[in-house]
């Protein structure tokens, strides 16, 4: 599974804008919202399924723009 997560310049926390199985889906999205508004940053995280001993999912970054 992959999240896309979005910083608008200025906020502090990302917002997740969607959660997808395929990661062309995923990157696809994320390009669409760089387009329309440049000044934000994402990323794509790989969700792998299994948790760390404080019971946080475990996330890879694949992909930052």
């Amino acid at each position: 599974m992959y999240n896309v997560y979005v910083k608008k310049q200025g906020s502090y926390n990302p917002d997740l804008m969607g959660e997808f199985s395929k990661i062309n889906d995923a990157i696809k999205l994320a390009n669409d919202l760089k387009e329309k508004d440049e000044t934000i940053t994402y990323t794509i995280e790989e969700i792998s399924g299994h948790f760390d001993s404080y019971g946080e999912p475990i996330s890879t970054v694949v992909k930052r723009g």
